[in-house]
């Protein structure tokens, strides 16, 4: 069995959400996408109000994703989407964001970057207290002597089979509109890090999950139904803003 690994690139935000969608809906094995943002672009929680961001600076792109939890800013940063048939992970929520955090802090390490995982505060909840996501770290979150380096959020399916959706962002730089989080760049250049981070990210969450990697592209069926879910959710101003 293999970690299917898909090195997306920079990608358009609605297509980035409608991309992750798709691959928690189809019938494809474990994948894993790394991606960023191009342009970059604000992501809302699914329970979030679209009104409370009428201060966002004008020509702000804004998306909603598919999982719970406060918006991010998505600048330079290192995305990942791992979706796996849920027998591939922890039962428990929590101890499925520990699998996770735990391979990605140790591939963080692997490019001379320390974290540790928050193990007090508030658990991941799909209504947030705070309109930022990585404004208060919460359980599980990976931090530096900075802030709040690493968060992410899952979206669980029960039919037509058990799936999750876990994905989450990594800061590379600090985006504008959050400058208290905590950056690669406070101790290395993202630039030069960023192909061993990537490979490192990749590796430690298939050993992980008990897995070999095996890079590959997603398939006609998957970007079909992609730019379907691009044109009528993740475009469609009613589902934005309609909450």
């Amino acid at each position: 069995m293999h970690l299917r690994l898909l090195d997306c690139g920079l990608v358009e935000p609605a297509l980035n959400m409608a991309l992750d969608e798709a691959l928690l809906h189809g019938p494809a094995p474990a994948t894993l996408r790394l991606y960023g943002w191009s342009p970059h672009a604000v992501s809302l929680g699914w329970f979030q109000r679209a009104a409370e961001f009428a201060d966002l600076p004008a020509g702000t792109p804004l998306v909603r994703r598919l999982t719970g939890g406060g918006a991010i800013h998505h600048g330079c940063e290192l995305t990942f989407a791992l979706t796996v048939d849920a027998g591939l992970l922890p039962t428990d929520v929590a101890g499925s964001y520990a699998l996770v955090h735990d391979a990605l802090a140790a591939a963080i390490a692997r490019v001379g970057i320390t974290t540790r995982r928050l193990e007090h505060g508030h658990a991941p909840a799909a209504r947030p207290g705070s309109r930022w996501c990585f404004a208060v770290p919460g359980r599980g979150d990976l931090l530096t002597t900075t802030g709040k380096l690493l968060g992410s959020a899952q979206r669980r399916l029960a039919r037509p089979r058990a799936r999750i959706l876990h994905h989450g962002s990594l800061v590379l730089r600090r985006a504008p509109l959050t400058p208290f989080t905590a950056a690669v760049a406070d101790t290395k250049d993202p630039d030069a890090v960023l192909p061993a981070l990537k490979s490192a990210v990749a590796q430690a969450l298939a050993a992980a999950l008990g897995l070999a990697t095996e890079r590959d592209t997603a398939t006609a069926a998957e970007m079909t139904m992609a730019m379907q879910l691009r044109a009528e959710r993740y475009r469609d101003h009613a589902f934005t803003f309609g909450r």
